[in-house]
């Protein structure tokens, strides 16, 4: 006898409770079918089988050796099939937001914020992204944080912060510099983000100290580099306040010299404005001005 597909399905299911339950009543109470349905189901799948799986008693039945074999091997598939219906479910409620932000930003601000966006949106998962072009909004993006002079064009923007820079290297140099005051670059190398070498004029002429030439100068092309490079102990770097919060008060970085300098620039948190409407856009938008703006 040749059964449906879904009538099998339907048979298996009803004989796998059926036979934990040694009952069709009860099988048919967990199933919110009538017992003449689960009896229909079952006598459907042993037609399939040639066999029986039940013996009927006036009250109870009673499994078969070929029932008993059937449901060793049943059961398992049976939960595997429904574990992957609930992650099939669990995926299709879920929601993907993804955000785009400068390398350093992400790492050192963005991502370890990120625990307390996942307290208030369990069910959202962020992708991270750090390859956009400077001050761009990627097309993949949903939300990015990106640096710039000027809010980008196009898009709704809200400033969080303009970074703010300050001097600073290893505990033993900086006890060395403290003590050395402005005569600290005669002895200690001035580390320098290509990319933003002008902050050091502006520091200079900030704090008075004379701006001649460094013991050496150590160059890199990446901010992360010139702040790993001051942990060290390589020299005296420029790091953003706010972004190497963390580090600074750890200690793993120390000020020489209480003046700070404005970048000139700020950091926008962008979106478009369709994608708003989104729920995880907002959410995240709120969190971010909670948790980032200053």
């Amino acid at each position: 006898m040749r059964v449906p597909r879904q009538a099998l399905l339907d048979g298996l299911r009803a004989f796998s409770v059926a036979a934990r339950q040694l009952s069709f009543k009860a099988a048919a109470d967990a199933l919110f079918v009538t017992p003449s349905a689960i009896s229909h189901r079952i006598r459907d799948l042993e037609g399939h089988l040639g066999q029986r799986v039940f013996l009927r008693k006036t009250r109870a039945v009673e499994l078969t050796e070929a029932g008993r074999a059937l449901l060793a091997e049943v059961e398992p598939l049976l939960a595997g099939l429904d574990a992957a219906l609930d992650h099939a479910a669990s995926r299709a409620r879920r929601r993907v937001l993804r955000v785009a932000a400068p390398p350093f930003l992400a790492s050192d601000l963005l991502v370890p914020s990120l625990r307390s966006f996942y307290g208030l949106q369990p069910r959202t998962d962020v992708e991270v992204t750090t390859g956009a072009r400077l001050g761009e909004h990627p097309a993949q993006a949903d939300v990015s944080i990106v640096i710039a002079a000027a809010p980008p064009a196009g898009h709704v923007a809200t400033r969080l912060f303009s970074p703010r820079f300050v001097a600073a290297t290893a505990p033993p140099v900086a006890l060395v510099a403290r003590e050395l005051g402005a005569r600290v670059f005669e002895k200690h190398r001035r580390i320098v983000y290509r990319h933003r070498a002008e902050l050091w004029t502006r520091w200079f002429v900030t704090t008075g100290y004379p701006g001649g030439r460094s013991a050496t100068v150590l160059n890199v092309d990446s901010l992360p580099v010139a702040i790993t490079a001051a942990e060290q102990g390589l020299g005296i770097a420029l790091v953003p306040t706010f972004v190497c919060e963390r580090r600074l008060r750890r200690g793993r970085l120390v000020r020489i010299s209480d003046s700070e300098i404005d970048a000139g620039d700020s950091y926008f948190l962008v979106h478009r404005p369709e994608d708003r409407a989104r729920p995880e856009v907002r959410a995240f938008l709120s969190w971010a001005l909670s948790e980032l703006r200053r």
